[in-house]
């Protein structure tokens, strides 16, 4: 295992632990507030027609045909040597006729749509409404979606969508809570749930919202590095490292992730580490300029 560097071996710049290196570290894992992230495993949405679904119902053409007459009966034998030869001689074979349809029985009742159905007529009119450049329409259309089918999560996510390009932040505050509520499997709310905590400045609540789905986000390195850089913010560093480390594996060679773990081994004192991460980081090659000048001045 690598040694424990003792404070002289920290570079003498600035505490990397000051509150603006660790916020432009974090901020670069955050997610944008305008963004709210694909919702994983969410279930297909269909876009179905306009109008109710019927019975499908026969034609005239395929109504109901009589039978077919039957053959008339064979002609008894004049004489004894004609029914003689009758007997040695196999009757013909009945020419094969085709089997009379069976009787389908119309059923000319209207079947009334699901719940599921008219949300997804909603969702469908929604999205149209969107693509034309009718938010108010589509607004409109999205919550009457979701009255219909409170799980219709792609009608959720669109509807945030549009509630955050009106700013009305506290309504979409609570569809994401509402959302992980009856779905707690959907850890994409989670993650635009936090986000927006971030911002309105409560830290600590976006950190029990993702702690609180992290289970269902066990193989996705965007939500896990997400968390452990509002840890970092927490100044929770050991758990931080745990947790960058857990996305690394996952998906290797993050420039950020890995200052992200230079920046809490250095608060834990563990210097050497530390530049061993800033190292790796540079080497990464997907490091924006100024993080990489970040990188340059901690290895200095």
């Amino acid at each position: 295992a690598p040694a424990v560097a003792t404070p002289a071996t920290v570079a003498p710049a600035a505490p990397v632990t000051d509150q603006a290196a660790v916020e432009m570290i974090a901020q670069r894992m955050s997610l944008e507030l305008a963004h709210v992230p694909e919702i994983i495993a969410a279930e297909p949405e269909q876009h179905v027609r306009a109008g109710l679904t019927t019975a499908a119902v026969m034609s005239p053409a395929a109504a109901e045909k009589p039978l077919a007459p039957l053959p008339p009966p064979a002609k008894p034998a004049d004489n004894f040597k004609d029914a003689q030869k009758a007997a040695r001689t196999p009757p013909p074979a009945a020419a094969e006729k085709p089997l009379a349809p069976p009787r389908v029985e119309i059923d000319k009742r209207v079947r009334e749509p699901t719940a599921r159905q008219r949300a997804d007529a909603e969702y469908a009119k929604g999205t149209t409404a969107l693509q034309q450049g009718r938010p108010g329409d589509a607004g409109a259309a999205l919550e009457a979606a979701l009255q219909l089918d409170p799980l219709h999560h792609s009608a959720r996510q669109a509807l945030i969508g549009v509630l955050l390009n009106r700013g009305q932040q506290d309504e979409v505050l609570r569809l994401l809570q509402e959302g992980l509520q009856l779905a707690p499997a959907q850890f994409g709310f989670a993650m635009a749930l936090a986000r927006l905590q971030v911002e309105r400045g409560e830290l600590d609540a976006a950190v029990q919202t993702l702690a609180r789905s992290l289970g269902y986000a066990g193989s996705n390195a965007d939500y896990i590095a997400f968390y452990a850089g509002l840890l970092q913010r927490q100044q929770k560093h050991a758990e931080a490292v745990e947790q960058f480390q857990r996305a690394l594996q996952l998906r290797g060679n993050a420039g950020v992730w890995l200052l992200g773990i230079g920046v809490s081994l250095e608060a834990l004192g563990r210097g050497a580490e530390a530049k061993e991460a800033y190292r790796r980081a540079q080497a990464s090659g997907n490091l924006s300029a100024d993080l990489q000048a970040f990188a340059e001045q901690r290895l200095r």
